[in-house]
């Protein structure tokens, strides 16, 4: 027995320009939706940035921090108490100021910059020849540690915006400028890279001994004693879970203890339910989606059209509506693919751009391209099968 002609894919090849005005119709609706997924997961990936560089198990935050670019804090002693916890074995407060950070490098206007702590204990080695275990996993802070210990030194982040005017080498380290952090004189002895997000264009790492110099007025003139982050590492074998409940109860009111991840889950529900630049992006994803049924629907359709006196004959000699439907989906299902392989190479392209320019974390997983294909995919078919409508209603005879 021979094998059946494979008339989807024929109808397809055998207008080739047709086929490539098609495809890149189907690619720019993926593009589209690429993009528009990609400043929503960026949206959702970079408020979160700083809780996935830390190193424990729990973190605390104030109550009424709904999100964690808003200041609002709890006192340091605390930390203190829940040494006691038997499932705790050690504890580090995180300080992070925003309001009163502002930073000007020569030859640029003062524009706010957010400064992050460095932990001590993230500096300084616990014993001879020991590393101690650091509380921030972040790229670059490590190799400089070391400068980092001088007075009146900071790390930038290589994905600050270019709007600051700090200025790289071709290795990444800060070029040689005159630096100024709340009218005061501060060196940069290195970069790091955490990237920005919609409310940080850019950061700084400072030790925290040089925390209390640059911002003296913090917390009412105790800028130690308050606390933006508490991170708490537990004993091997102890549950997360209980232990953020156990710890949270013991200063009701005061903070909120939580897991990494439920933490990361507060974080992004807010700033994809809770803001309307979510459902902005949301809404362009849609709005991609229904472009993309437009433009299969009319090269669909045309392409029916054009060999609608052919269908014509194969109704009249018996084939099935289901005959038509399975054509159309299998010719649906090939363009869709068509038209997603170059886009997933232009969608990488542009959010290597895009990340380089913004900062932004513009990642592409694997489970993210696969679900812009199932929605180029299921836009495909939807084109088809409502272009194949005419076809499928019509009496045989009335199509020649």
């Amino acid at each position: 027995m021979s094998p059946r002609t494979p008339l989807a894919w024929k109808n397809l090849i055998g207008n080739p320009a047709r086929l490539c005005v098609a495809a890149a119709g189907v690619g720019f609706a993926a593009v589209l939706m690429f993009t528009q997924n990609g400043f929503r997961n960026a949206l959702l990936d970079s408020p979160v940035r700083l809780i996935e560089v830390v190193d424990c198990e729990l973190v605390a935050i104030s109550p009424a921090r709904y999100m964690l670019p808003v200041d609002e804090r709890f006192p340091r002693s605390l930390l203190r108490r829940v040494k006691a916890d038997p499932a705790v074995t050690d504890v580090q407060a995180l300080l992070i100021e925003r309001t009163m950070a502002r930073v000007r490098v020569e030859g640029s206007p003062s524009r706010p910059i957010r400064v992050i702590s460095v932990p001590n204990a993230s500096l300084y080695s616990t014993g001879a020849g020991d590393s101690p275990r650091p509380w921030l996993n972040i790229a670059g802070l490590d190799e400089n540690r070391d400068a980092l210990r001088q007075r009146d030194t900071a790390l930038v982040d290589r994905k600050t915006r270019s709007e600051y005017g700090f200025q790289f080498d071709h290795s990444g380290n800060p070029a040689d400028q005159r630096i100024e952090l709340s009218n005061q004189s501060i060196e940069l002895v290195g970069s790091f890279t955490l990237g920005t997000d919609f409310a940080n264009e850019g950061s700084l790492l400072i030790a925290e001994s040089s925390f209390a110099n640059y911002f003296p007025r913090r917390g009412y003139g105790k800028p130690l004693e308050t606390v933006d982050l508490g991170l708490i590492r537990l004993q091997d074998g102890a549950s997360p879970e209980e232990a953020a409940e156990r710890l949270t109860e013991m200063a009701a009111g005061q903070w909120q203890v939580l897991t990494r991840q439920q933490i990361r889950d507060r974080e992004q529900t807010f700033w994809s339910e809770q803001t309307p630049v979510g459902m902005i992006f949301l809404i362009g994803t849609l709005m991609g989606f229904a472009v993309g049924i437009i433009i299969c629907y009319q090269i669909l359709f045309t392409n029916l059209q054009d060999a609608m006196s052919e269908y014509a004959t194969l109704k009249a000699m018996g084939y099935p509506n289901r005959f038509f439907v399975g054509l159309v989906v299998r010719q649906s299902v090939y363009l869709s693919v068509l038209g997603f392989i170059p886009a997933v190479l232009i969608a990488l392209l542009l959010f290597r751009m895009l990340e380089s320019l913004t900062g932004l974390p513009m990642a592409l997983t694997v489970s993210r391209a696969g679900s812009v294909l199932v929605l180029t995919t299921l836009m495909c078919l939807i084109s088809g099968l409502l272009a194949l409508r005419k076809l499928v209603r019509a009496d045989p005879a009335s199509l020649f």
